[in-house]
């Protein structure tokens, strides 16, 4: 029996290495794509290389493969109105290859994959079939798709945050020079790197559609929710209405803008180690339990073995993601 066990957690932990490292892999792919675009507009176009390299060929034969699930996904309602969450996450491309369905196909893919694995191992006597631990394979897998978008949505508003300043330095040194507000953001969109770069090409766009200053960067706050552009779309609404000068606007909007990067440099600072006291007291269980194993392989044995070690394992983990809230409530510091 304990060696049965022993396979399948070695049955497991090959499983969930695997995993882990197609998501590395995919993750460096997408990486890669991204900072081949940002440099695309400076590097030398061979038209004759119409050679695919392995990571493009695999990832456009995975795009082809999420493509085709997405046909089927978009005859459900349900599905088509759980994709319209993931709608925001489609920052990435601006050729609209990727719609929000196929984030679903993706999740889709991924569980299908770990459960694939999972039914090999036990074909080849690897493991033994468990419902329970197939059940919660397919839920971490289905959402881990989740964490690795919101992670890299977060880099990138973080990103956008950071040259946001330089462009609104660069609109206020145009405005000083006599440019006007299209020569401004034109500026901006051929200086500065993507993602700023994008967003300021869409910012050109509907300016030369008509719209209104103060609506186009509310349009621009929409999409990346910063409050330093929620505070540009204030400060244009209040100079659309009641009038005034445009370089001074933008020197207010400036100044404030380093003295918030000030403000929030001291912060940091301040709670550099209370973060790193909340990783310490989260990661601490985890590494006991893994101290503990590595001591006595069998000591939690019947946690994985027994149907009231199923319960408990449920009752542990509810524990836990409370004891993860209350220590980050406690920890948390409030920004005025």
């Amino acid at each position: 029996m304990e060696k049965q066990v022993m396979g399948t957690l070695i049955s497991y932990l090959v499983i969930s290495s695997i995993f882990l490292l197609l998501v590395f892999l995919f993750v460096r792919i997408f990486l890669s794509a991204w900072h081949e675009k940002r440099i695309k507009d400076f590097a030398l176009d061979n038209k004759n290389a119409e050679e695919l390299s392995i990571a493009d060929a695999f990832l456009k034969f995975c795009l082809v493969i999420i493509k085709n699930i997405s046909k089927f996904l978009t005859k459900s309602q349900v599905l088509k109105d759980y994709a319209k969450g993931f709608e925001k996450y489609l920052f990435a491309d601006r050729q609209n290859t990727f719609k929000s369905i196929d984030y679903i196909s993706l999740k889709f893919l991924v569980m299908f994959f770990v459960q694939g694995l999972y039914i090999i191992s036990i074909s080849i006597k690897f493991a033994t079939f468990s419902l329970p631990v197939f059940l919660i394979g397919s839920i971490i897998s289905f959402f881990c798709i989740d964490l690795i978008i919101i992670w890299l949505y977060q880099n990138h508003k973080k990103l956008i945050e950071e040259q946001l300043l330089q462009a609104i330095v660069m609109m206020n040194s145009a405005f000083k020079s006599g440019k006007n507000i299209l020569q401004a953001i034109e500026i901006v969109k051929k200086e500065l790197p993507s993602p700023i770069k994008d967003e300021f090409n869409i910012i050109y766009t509907d300016i030369n559609y008509g719209l209104d200053l103060s609506v186009v960067f509310e349009r621009f706050y929409k999409r990346v929710k910063l409050e330093e552009a929620k505070y540009i779309t204030s400060s244009l609404a209040l100079l659309s209405k009641t009038g005034g000068n445009i370089v001074t606007v933008f020197n207010m909007i400036e100044k404030n803008f380093y003295d918030r990067l000030k403000i929030k440099n001291e912060l940091e600072a301040l709670t550099s180690s209370s973060k790193f006291l909340y990783r310490m007291l989260v990661s601490l269980p985890i590494i006991f339990v893994l101290v503990i194993v590595a001591m006595s392989p069998s000591y939690f044995m019947p946690l994985i073995t027994t149907k009231i070690g199923y319960v408990i394992d449920i009752v542990i983990g509810i524990l836990y993601i409370v004891y993860i809230v209350v220590i980050k409530q406690i920890m948390k510091v409030e920004e005025v």
